[in-house]
């Protein structure tokens, strides 16, 4: 969980810094509204010097607007120059919108917590089970060496 939420984090970090870069703003139209389980999915269509590009990717229609956009709706958008299938939506630091990071985050903090944790335990664990075992060939090796002695 904590890999997958900072391969997450940190390709939307390299997005970010490729925009960053080198930006240019264009418009982008929604040409596909597609109603998913939890949501609606939106594909939006641009084009980068001379380049047409779409993707379903951006969070486009979350935030305070009031209606979900439709189909010919166009959306602000910035792209990079020498990346243009790396996009956000303007106004956004982020690809996947400003508020995937801070779950992103939240993501690899736990996961990172979770598997520390279970390091932990099975530490403990084994460290019980070679203690036992221990105990066990002690008390055998012990029970040997009096048998022994009351047979003489």
């Amino acid at each position: 969980m904590a890999l997958a939420g900072g391969c997450s984090l940190a390709g939307e970090m390299s997005d970010a810094r490729r925009i960053d870069a080198s930006p240019v703003r264009v418009h982008g139209v929604v040409d596909r509204v597609v109603p998913v389980k939890g949501g609606t999915t939106f594909r939006v269509s641009y084009q980068v010097e001379g380049q047409r590009f779409a993707t379903e990717d951006l969070p486009v229609g979350q935030g305070a607007k009031l209606t979900d956009p439709t189909v010919g709706t166009t959306v602000c958008l910035e792209a990079s120059t020498v990346h243009p299938e790396t996009v956000r939506l303007c106004n956004q630091r982020y690809p996947s919108g400003d508020d995937m990071i801070p779950t992103e985050g939240l993501i690899v903090v736990a996961g990172a917590a979770g598997t520390l944790m279970a390091a932990g335990w099975i530490l403990v664990v084994t460290r019980q089970e070679r203690r036992e075992n221990r105990r066990s060939v002690s008390a055998a090796q012990a029970t040997d060496l009096t048998s022994a002695g009351t047979e003489a």
